[in-house]
């Protein structure tokens, strides 16, 4: 069996002071790592932050840049989708409390995960952004990803989910964990696999369960990549290692760059900025443990002509695979009777 190679993007703004520009940060990268993909077999599986989008179509009819917007948006999804890549779902619910003042978006995020909502709101959301990714892409959503790895505690959202069929996640990198308050989450249980059922806890296998994982690669860092990462932005000036996105990024805790720059931790397996230098490392580490998906993320904001550069090699070193999307695990949906063994609301 060949390897399987896997890349997801998260298709969606900053959410700093500044969010950036749509052309910036996502038609412009996500055509360039189009490219790439083209040129070497491989596809891409885009998580659209669809409540983005649907608070762009609501503010659009009032003002002209915003349905310039939209409108590019959709003709970029609609054209990779008909490529052969992928849309599924991907939700930041922050967006539902931000506006659009006539010159920038003005973000709150104070209410920044699935969990700070109702369950009601939950099922809402997930229903009307299911809805509204497939008015674009076709009746092929199907795969979720939490913003910012918030998935935890999975139990709260599942039902949601699993009322708008949504049936496969792809959030987990096993041993990731992060303990900010307000984007915690927790993998280090989670199985070394390819991909795994589950039921209310996405890290711990059970067959039969109503969901299946398919993670994202992990791989270990050293301090010294995140201080390459931090002088970069003040040193590595060239054009190659500056970031397509124009927006500014959303602070995490103290604690969380404290550990970063002081121990080893687990990072997902990257085609962002300096981490995309790894992903043939990352490549071996997860064929040493048998795994035969290789599952690679990041974000077109964070793209650079470095980190793409760096993508083009991996994809021509390792050449032999086989490039998917999640559509190609469409035959591992579970039975519909561990649906309502599992979940009878």
């Amino acid at each position: 069996m060949s390897l399987q190679v896997l890349l997801s993007l998260d298709y969606e703004l900053f959410f700093g002071r500044t969010t950036g520009t749509v052309e910036r940060c996502l038609i412009q990268p996500t055509e360039e790592a189009a490219k790439v993909a083209r040129r070497h077999g491989a596809y891409l599986s885009l998580f659209v932050d669809a409540l983005y989008i649907q608070r762009l179509s609501e503010e659009a009819p009032r003002f002209l840049r915003l349905q310039r917007d939209l409108d590019a948006i959709r003709r970029q999804l609609i054209g990779l989708k008909a490529e052969g890549h992928d849309i599924q779902l991907h939700l930041h619910p922050h967006w539902l409390d931000s506006h659009y003042d006539g010159e920038q978006w003005r973000l709150d995020t104070r209410r920044y995960k699935l969990h700070d909502f109702s369950a009601s709101e939950i099922a809402t959301m997930v229903g009307s952004a299911k809805s509204l990714l497939t008015n674009l892409a076709g009746d092929t959503v199907f795969a979720f990803r939490a913003g910012g790895w918030c998935l935890q505690p999975f139990a709260q959202i599942a039902p949601a989910l699993l009322a708008h069929d949504i049936w496969l996640d792809s959030t987990v990198f096993a041993g990731g964990v992060s303990d900010d308050l307000e984007r915690w989450f927790d993998f280090t249980s989670a199985p070394v696999a390819d991909f795994w059922r589950f039921n209310e806890d996405p890290t711990t296998v059970e067959n039969p369960g109503p969901f299946l994982e398919i993670p994202i690669s992990a791989m270990r860092v050293s301090p010294l990549l995140f201080w390459k990462m931090g002088l970069a932005r003040k040193i590595l000036t060239k054009a190659e290692h500056q970031t397509f996105g124009d927006g500014s990024s959303l602070a995490w805790g103290r604690g969380y760059y404290f550990k970063r720059l002081t121990q080893s931790t687990i990072s997902v397996a990257s085609v962002d900025g300096l981490k995309a230098g790894y992903l043939g490392r990352a490549l071996r580490a997860e064929k040493a443990c048998g795994k035969q998906l290789f599952h690679a993320m990041g974000h077109p904001k964070a793209l650079s002509r470095y980190s793409l550069a760096c993508l083009e090699a991996f994809l021509k070193k390792f050449d032999v695979y086989t490039g998917v999307t999640f559509q190609a695990y469409r035959h591992l949906r579970p039975a519909p009777e561990s649906f309502s063994a599992a979940y009878t609301a």
